[in-house]
């Protein structure tokens, strides 16, 4: 795909700009958390910016993999197999991340100090709950973009 016909229309720029801020917000954050795991006192602290960091990460993850969805199916504006592809990617993902953040969530309770202890039930929920809201939302919407693209398909093969 060309940059200049992917920018000539006006809502492409408007949506380009939308997600260079909001990539600049999620690096500005990363960038927060790395810097409050530096100046941690405790382990505590270090693990709980540890846990924001990687709820930061999980988020940005997943929400590139929905944008690499719609990306695949409204502009390029053909059928691929990356679009199915995509989505097992992404249902692994979220296993694979639930799955490592049970494992995580022992480790961190077992190096926190013991003062501290009443709060790790906070800290493994962000670590359960930061990333959902974008497994939901696209869970809900990788549907209707699957059956976009089979239309897309169904709308190539005619044309062949």
């Amino acid at each position: 795909m060309e940059l200049k016909k992917f920018f000539s229309k006006g809502e492409n720029i408007v949506g380009m700009v939308f997600l260079l801020l909001l990539a600049l917000y999620m690096a500005w954050l990363m960038y927060r958390d790395v810097e409050r795991m530096q100046e941690a006192t405790t382990q505590y602290d270090y693990y709980q910016n540890l846990i924001y960091l990687i709820e930061n990460i999980a988020r940005t993850y997943f929400f590139c993999i929905y944008l690499l969805m719609v990306v695949l199916t409204y502009y390029n504006k053909q059928y691929s197999k990356w679009c199915i592809r995509v989505y097992y990617l992404l249902g692994a993902s979220a296993l694979m991340y639930f799955a490592w953040a049970g494992i995580f969530s022992s480790s961190v309770f077992n190096h926190i100090e013991p003062q501290f202890v009443e709060n790790f039930p906070r800290m493994v929920h962000h670590l359960y709950v930061g990333p959902i809201f974008w497994m939901i939302i696209g869970y809900f919407f990788t549907p209707k973009i699957l059956k976009d693209a089979r239309k897309l398909k169904e709308e190539q093969d005619l044309t062949i």
